[in-house]
């Protein structure tokens, strides 16, 4: 009997002390970024309250419907992404195999804590706190600062899961390869493309990084996107390209979720459009 519980005390040990540094990591984020936090007039909400909501029913609007409104460094950018992910697709099997050896002890242990604090429980964990001790420090920027986070995270998880469920991608620890899809299902094991963990990551570190002036303190945040990206390769749960294309779309969302909301009048309106030697009318529609 004394035997059975030192063996569950032992094995209970590691997720205390992952549990206890998740804690330590939160609480450094937290007071790390309120005294450098930019101060700025915009339509952002501090409270969670009708106005957020109204907020991030039109972020969710801007995001989604963005691509149309891309200028051309946007499109550019977007195909550089692209052609990236594609690029990874045809060598996801041989990095698989390459990494899928035994790690040692230090990295096996490292990609864990990285993964662990790229969890949904741990990121809502830090909104949450972010946002508490806005309130507790009457701080509107902090505040501010994690509504946004949580609106990022939020949008980030559903283009995730679209991703996920639309193309049913097989996970490496499955042993179906690379080009294996199993479209419109729920299955965990084939909801591999994009990985979630590695969008969440880099949302959260595009959000906060744009809210705060201190370039060490967004050093910190994009190299723990950059450790839970790889976390997710080393631990055989998500292809090269699915870590990629995760991280450009957390990244973008990020980086959209804290630009100003767009003011846009509805109706028509005529331009001059002229090419070479045409020159003619242009009829444009805003809605």
């Amino acid at each position: 009997m004394g035997q059975e519980i030192s063996h569950i005390n032992s094995k209970n040990k590691p997720a205390c002390r992952f549990h206890l540094f998740s804690l330590l990591l939160l609480a450094f984020l937290i007071l790390a970024v309120n005294p450098v936090l930019r101060a700025e007039k915009s339509d952002i909400p501090d409270r969670l309250n009708r106005q957020f909501f109204k907020h991030l029913a039109g972020k969710a609007s801007q995001v989604l419907t963005s691509p149309g409104q891309w200028r051309l460094d946007d499109r550019l950018s977007a195909a550089v992404a692209s052609v990236a992910v594609l690029a990874f697709l045809p060598a996801d099997e041989s990095i698989h195999l390459w990494v899928s050896g035994e790690p040692g002890a230090a990295g096996a242990t490292g990609a864990r804590i990285f993964s662990g604090l790229g969890g949904p429980a741990v990121l809502l964990g830090l909104v949450s706190s972010g946002y508490l001790f806005g309130c507790l420090n009457h701080s509107p920027e902090t505040r501010k600062t994690f509504l946004l986070a949580a609106e990022s995270l939020l949008l980030t998880e559903i283009l995730v899961q679209v991703g996920k469920t639309g193309l049913g991608r097989a996970r490496p620890y499955t042993g179906e390869g690379a080009f294996s899809f199993h479209p419109l299902n729920f299955r965990e094991k084939w909801n591999s493309f994009p990985s979630g963990h590695s969008a969440a990551a880099w949302a959260l570190a595009a959000t906060i990084s744009e809210r705060v002036d201190n370039p060490y303190l967004e050093a910190l945040l994009y190299t723990f996107a950059t450790g839970v990206s790889l976390s997710r390769i080393l631990l055989d749960k998500h292809f090269a390209s699915d870590v990629l294309a995760g991280s450009v779309i957390g990244y973008f969302v990020g980086k959209k979720t804290t630009q100003p909301l767009r003011t846009q009048t509805t109706g028509w309106s005529v331009g001059l459009l002229a090419t070479g030697s045409v020159i003619g009318l242009s009829l444009n529609y805003t809605y």
